[in-house]
C-alpha cells in the first residue's frame, strides 16, 4: 500500500477526550510484522496488526510545541529472540486510556519498502522507524526516511571496502561455502585419487574420534592455526 503512518480512529478519539477531560496515557507495547493492510481498507479503522511477529521498542516520546516525535525500533533479540528471518512490512502503537482498555494507537504501513531481519545466530540486526506526529489544524503522521546512519559517499566506500576485506564477514554464508568445498574435496578424493590402503576423510563438522593441536571453527568446519 505505501510508506507512511497512521493515527487510528481511536487515536483521535482519544486526543478529544484528553481536550474535553485531560489525563494522560501511556504507550503499553509496540509491534512488527509481516502483513498489508487489504486494499480498500482503511489503516484509520485497523484495531490491531494484520500479521503480528515480534515485539519492538520505542524511543520516549518528545514533544515540541504541536509535534510528538519518537522511534519504532525492532531489534532481533527482543521477546526471547527471532527464531526466523522475515520482512518487516507493518508495525503498530499501542496505547492505554484512563479506563485501562489497550488499542491500536498508530499503524505503519511499510509495504512498498519491507525491510528483511534476521536471526542473532546470523549476525543479527536493528530497524529504526522515526515518526513525528503533528497535532492541529495540519494534524498528520510523518514517517521518516529510517537510515541507521548517514555517510559520505567516501566513509560508505571505504566501510565497504573494509567489510570486504573481513575474513569473518557473513559467517553464516561463509560456513556454507565452507561445506561445499568439503563435499567437492570428498568427491575429487573418491573418484580422483589413488587408493591403495585404507581410506579415512575428516569434514571437521564434528571432531568425534579426530585429535586436532588447533582451535575447532564449528560454524565454518575447519580447524584454525
Amino acid at each position: 500500500m505505501g510508506y507512511e503512518v497512521t493515527m487510528t480512529k481511536a487515536g483521535y478519539e482519544l486526543q478529544a477526550k484528553l481536550f474535553a477531560e485531560g489525563g494522560s496515557f501511556p504507550i503499553t507495547r509496540v509491534e512488527v510484522g509481516k502483513g498489508v493492510c487489504p486494499a480498500g481498507t482503511n489503516p484509520a479503522r485497523l484495531t490491531g496488526l494484520v500479521e503480528p511477529v515480534a515485539p519492538a521498542t520505542y524511543t520516549t516520546p518528545r514533544r515540541e510545541g504541536c509535534e510528538v516525535s519518537l522511534t519504532v525500533e525492532y531489534r532481533s533479540d527482543l521477546g526471547g529472540g527471532l527464531e526466523e528471518p522475515f520482512q518487516i512490512r507493518e508495525f503498530g502503537v499501542f496505547a492505554a486510556g484512563a479506563d485501562g482498555v489497550e488499542f491500536l494507537l498508530l499503524y505503519g504501513d511499510l509495504s512498498d519498502y519491507p525491510e528483511s531481519v534476521v536471526p542473532q545466530k546470523y549476525g543479527g540486526c536493528v530497524r529504526r522507524y522515526p515518526v513525528k506526529i503533528i497535532i492541529g489544524p495540519d494534524a498528520r503522521v510523518e514517517l521518516a526516511y529510517p537510515a541507521g546512519a548517514w555517510v559520505i559517499h567516501e566513509e560508505l566506500a571505504q566501510a565497504i571496502s573494509d567489510h570486504d576485506g573481513d575474513p569473518n564477514a557473513h559467517p553464516y554464508l561463509l560456513g556454507l561455502c565452507a561445506g561445499m568445498d568439503a563435499r567437492l574435496t570428498l568427491l575429487e578424493l573418491m573418484y580422483a585419487t589413488d587408493v591403495s590402503g585404507n581410506p579415512f576423510t575428516v569434514t571437521f563438522e564434528t571432531l568425534d574420534g579426530v585429535e586436532t593441536a588447533g582451535v575447532w571453527n564449528q560454524r565454518q568446519a575447519r580447524i584454525e592455526f
